[in-house]
């Protein structure tokens, strides 16, 4: 494989979600010279039989579960192959969609986590699978996931979201700025609208007492000043990709308690379908995996696409 060529993996469950995160890659993600796995950890047992050593009743089912196994084996295939055609049919050449069927072996969150090891540049899946009945929760495996991958950039994928504007969190990090160019690199199938968006955090009421309102305006202007820089050199590189310049704008959010609240908001009232944001931010700390505002994004936005990049 080419330097330049890049790897993807769609983790699939067979639900509707992950056919709907498929359908979104398909708009969104720069095809060409880009190779993809739709992956699935296929279970031959239910659950509920996992420990069938210690579980009396289970040797009881296990003939029938042998029979269940083959029936739903044959439907994960069938989803994997309407996976591969929305792919296809988007303009990925055939040959470039591998269908990958393994049985479980340590979990399910692990085994992806172990897949994703070996050259992925992305990692999507939908926000919450079969067996995750509240929308509001992130679901357990797209959690582990996002929490203990390390390397590809992670996206997840919640309702149905539409591609064509981009919102991208940007602080004067280096994670974000990796983000917004990962945008121009992956994610500008189509030319999207790229609003490059900051957010100066308010006090809240009990952390500002004592702060007078003109200093709190001084903090806020010094905050926008700081920016500016930032946004010429991300829009530079941007420009450098190939990104028109009418499809880049910049924003600075002000007045706020909580930035993932905030880019939250500016994604839902500007109907964004997609939020781009570093896995780490200006407060990097290493023994945290992943920064707050990244946290609290990917928790909340259960109506849209995030991208957490590395």
């Amino acid at each position: 494989m080419g330097s330049d060529r890049k790897l993807v993996l769609l983790a699939l469950d067979g639900s509707d979600q992950s056919l709907e995160m498929v359908r979104y890659i398909s708009r969104v993600l720069t095809l060409s010279n880009t190779e993809v796995v739709l992956y699935h950890v296929f279970q031959k047992v239910l659950p509920i039989f996992w420990d069938r050593e210690q579980d009396p009743v289970a040797a009881k089912h296990l003939e029938y579960m042998e029979g269940w196994s083959a029936h739903k084996e044959e439907k994960v295939r069938e989803f994997m192959m309407q996976a591969r055609d929305l792919l296809v049919s988007a303009g990925i050449p055939e040959e470039s969609v591998t269908i990958s069927v393994q049985h479980r072996k340590q979990g399910i969150a692990r085994d992806i986590l172990e897949e994703s090891r070996f050259g992925y540049d992305v990692v999507a899946l939908g926000r919450r699978g079969l067996g995750t009945t509240d929308d509001t929760m992130l679901g357990s495996v797209a959690s582990k996931v996002l929490l203990h991958v390390s390397g590809p950039a992670v996206c997840l994928v919640g309702g149905t979201p539409k591609p064509g504007k981009v919102l991208v969190g940007l602080d004067n990090s280096w994670g974000a700025m990796r983000a917004a160019n990962f945008v121009a690199k992956l994610l500008n199938k189509g030319e999207p609208q790229i609003t490059l968006a900051h957010v100066v955090r308010f006090p809240a009421m009990e952390e500002g007492e004592g702060l007078n309102g003109s200093y709190i305006e001084k903090l806020q202007q010094d905050a926008e000043d700081a920016i500016k820089p930032v946004f010429e050199k991300v829009t530079k590189s941007l420009l450098g990709l190939g990104v028109p310049a009418s499809k880049i704008g910049t924003k600075v959010i002000t007045g706020v308690v909580s930035r993932s609240t905030a880019l939250l908001n500016e994604a839902r009232n500007g109907r964004y379908g997609t939020i781009v944001i570093g896995r780490r931010g200006v407060s990097d700390v290493e023994e945290f995996e992943m920064g707050r505002v990244a946290a609290k994004l990917t928790q909340v936005a259960r109506d849209m696409a995030v991208w957490v990049v590395s």
